[in-house]
């Protein structure tokens, strides 16, 4: 349960900027930028997350949407800095290579560059991205966005926005539900299979390799995929 905030988690769909992975996630006309908004889950939809599992959903149709929800055990303070250092993800982030800081315009804003990986036939995109990270209240719940926007021109895509957001989770707050959110314009057709890979690894993937690198960090040895630990959050 969200420490004290349980009645106020509600739910669209996934957030900030896991980048350049998901260049391969979705091929459409790109909607207005979503805001970061409060989870709403089922009963169902939290015993999947107790147990370790993450909640994939992509949306096809006239507007196509990914979103990835999970719960990483660890702290906010521990998983803000992955997040917030777009430059940094090809740290953790298997099919994410050549990121970098081209600008800082202010405390809260960036520009970011990276490549993503991903199957062929597909060929690999790269971009830039303003990115703006924010703590915000979202229905009485002090949380962290990171909300990201492609660049025009930047890159071998249409267009590509979305957010992360994460708040705190647990009976005190000491772990962090996180949800990441895209809407993605490739320029070109996307097949099946591309997005088969992106819904069952690169998505689930934004959550894992967090878990990874925090475990790592900490050396905690957790086994993969989930890198998980039996916790009661009931």
């Amino acid at each position: 349960m969200l420490a004290k905030h349980d009645t106020l988690i509600r739910r669209p769909f996934i957030s900030g900027l896991a980048l350049f992975a998901f260049f391969a996630l979705i091929c459409t006309t790109v909607s207005a930028q979503e805001a970061p908004s409060a989870l709403e889950l089922t009963n169902s939809d939290k015993s999947k997350l107790h147990s370790g599992e993450v909640i994939v959903e992509l949306e096809q149709g006239d507007i196509n949407r990914g979103e990835v929800t999970g719960i990483i055990q660890a702290p906010m303070a521990d998983v803000i800095p992955l997040v917030e250092r777009c430059w940094e993800y090809g740290d953790w982030r298997e099919s994410v290579t050549d990121t970098s800081l081209e600008e800082r315009v202010s405390a809260e804003v960036v520009v970011c560059g990276g490549t993503a990986i991903v199957p062929f036939p597909a060929r690999n995109r790269h971009g830039h991205f303003r990115v703006h990270n924010q703590t915000i209240d979202v229905d009485g719940v002090e949380s962290f966005a990171s909300v990201f926007q492609y660049i025009d021109g930047s890159g071998n895509m249409e267009d590509m926005h979305g957010y992360w957001m994460l708040q705190p989770y647990g009976e005190n707050g000491e772990h962090t539900i996180l949800r990441h959110v895209l809407y993605v314009d490739i320029g070109s057709w996307i097949p099946g299979a591309l997005i088969r890979w992106a819904t069952r690894r690169s998505l689930p993937d934004t959550i894992l390799g967090i878990r990874k690198h925090i475990s790592d960090a900490k050396n905690q040895s957790l086994s993969s995929p989930q890198f998980w630990r039996g916790h009661s959050y009931d």
